[in-house]
């Protein structure tokens, strides 16, 4: 029922937990300090999942509740007032899911209060109640990171979520790897004029391996792969697939009603388009790549301190001029040690014969988040900080860290790579987990200067798939071939 690509965490429970029973009662639900208590509630926002592990500090204090401090959530599977994260299978095991979906919401969204249901499966009608009594306790949004083949369990939902306009849902479109206009998965596949469906986005810019899209049913993607969550037991670990989209479309939703709280569904809707989507559907989209859920416009990005550096080398064999940007992301990157690195990848290209001039070196203040090369947050970076048009040159970025889901502690990215992320075409990006650093940028940028992600087996080559301390040597070829591609797509200039 859930639509995740990772898997639960297993139990020890028999199958007879299929019957809607458990073994052992949920565990009692921790009353908060009296420093914790809200003196007004926050904007309530559901999720529909397996349940929350409310033992957690962390998610326990940021549950929605009555006035005699007794939760507002409830559990529609058992019937009682205790949705604790349980979901038993098939085979007897037990998978954790509701947990990780609500931690990813209620980091990206600041000031909610959260209402958790646990889902009903032995008796989906049950859905009619469960959107009603969000209605009755004021909740604005409900994500719904799961569902199913069989369309009849979704019919009571379906009238109910018709008949309180006023509420937005956001749906995953699951992780069969299918098209769900032919083959329908529910939730999803309903026209509901006040529902989304998300699915995953890949770091290429489309949709992720093994999940779900569809032209007419799915709405938008959403960076959703190897994202940090919290699991059952408190502890940080990566998850992927179309469920964790949901949460962060209903953090972004959130965040906008929390700005302004009048927004009607249709205006919510409106707003999400038209500030966050690229506006572009790919093909197997209705609406387009929200590829940054977590911007705000509000935010300060900008420069805190700019300088200029200009190599000092001479040769009369000088071939080329390469201006470069320079954003300093992270305090740890001191400029001794960004200009020790360029000073390092210049004595390695000189051999080619390229020089670097025209440096511009300039610290950038920007939320933690955008401190670190993920293709999505690096659109929000690029666009606020980037020179654009003819002033846009070979951009070197020292970053903080990654959160690609093939993670790399140095990456270039030309104009081959970058088709469906063209917002990161020609720029190299550098983590502080990175070793020997004027060669890895050497590296790097030979890619983006020669367009191509080719590598070399022949010993000291720079090319080496991996640097060893000491591949400094290039090949005349090599060089001839990335000039002649630097000069003809003008990153670098003849002198």
């Amino acid at each position: 029922m859930f639509h995740s690509s990772t898997g639960g965490r297993c139990g020890a429970l028999a199958a007879a937990l299929l019957a809607g029973s458990v073994l052992a009662e949920d565990p009692p639900i921790p009353e908060i300090q009296h420093s914790q208590a809200k003196a007004a509630p926050g904007l309530r926002v559901a999720l529909v999942d397996s349940g929350v592990n409310y033992q957690l500090a962390e998610i326990n204090s940021r549950l929605a509740r009555q006035i005699d401090g007794s939760l507002l959530g409830y559990d529609f599977w058992d019937l009682d007032d205790r949705p604790f994260d349980v979901h038993p299978t098939s085979n007897g095991a037990i998978e954790r899911h509701g947990t990780r979906t609500a931690s990813v919401l209620l980091r990206e969204a600041p000031g909610v209060e959260l209402v958790p249901y646990r889902y009903p499966r032995p008796d989906m009608s049950r859905m009619t109640q469960l959107v009603s009594h969000a209605a009755e306790n004021e909740v604005r949004i409900i994500g719904l990171p799961l569902g199913g083949n069989r369309r009849e369990e979704w019919l009571e939902f379906e009238q109910a979520a018709r008949a309180h306009a006023d509420i937005l849902f956001v749906a995953s479109a699951g992780n069969n790897g299918r098209d769900i206009d032919r083959q329908p998965v529910y939730p999803a596949s309903l026209d509901i004029p006040n529902m989304l469906v998300v699915t995953s986005a890949d770091d290429f810019a489309e949709p992720a391996v093994g999940v779900n899209w569809g032209r007419v049913s799915v709405d938008y993607m959403v960076p959703a792969e190897a994202l940090p969550v919290t699991d059952f037991n408190g502890r940080t670990v990566l998850a992927s697939g179309s469920s964790y989209a949901v949460p962060r479309v209903v953090a972004l939703a959130a965040r906008l009603l929390q700005q302004d709280p009048a927004l009607t569904v249709d205006e919510l809707l409106g707003s999400i388009r038209s500030r966050f989507a690229n506006g572009a559907a790919p093909r197997q989209l209705a609406m387009g790549y929200l590829y940054d859920p977590q911007q705000d416009p509000r935010q300060q990005i900008g420069v805190i301190d700019s300088a200029n550096w200009a190599s000092t080398w001479e040769h009369p064999e000088l071939q080329a001029t390469l201006p470069i940007d320079v954003l300093i992301l992270d305090g740890r990157w001191s400029d001794a040690e960004v200009v020790r690195v360029l000073e390092q990848a210049q004595d390695i290209l000189a051999f080619c014969g390229i020089r670097f001039t025209d440096v511009s070196l300039r610290r950038i203040r920007a939320p933690e988040y955008l401190r670190d090369l993920h293709t999505g947050s690096a659109r929000t970076l690029m666009e606020a900080i980037r020179y654009s048009g003819p002033a846009r040159r070979t951009t070197i970025v020292f970053a903080r860290d990654t959160r690609m889901s093939t993670p790399f502690d140095a990456e270039a990215f030309g104009k081959a790579n970058t088709r469906t992320r063209p917002w990161l075409t020609d720029t190299v990006w550098l983590t502080l987990a990175l070793r020997d650093r004027g060669i890895a940028l050497a590296h790097e940028l030979f890619h983006v200067l020669s367009n191509s992600g080719t590598h070399s087996s022949r010993s000291g080559n720079l090319m080496l798939s991996r640097t060893t301390g000491n591949n400094r040597t290039l090949e005349a070829q090599q060089c001839d071939d990335a000039l002649n591609n630097a000069i003809d797509s003008k990153l670098a200039l003849q002198p």
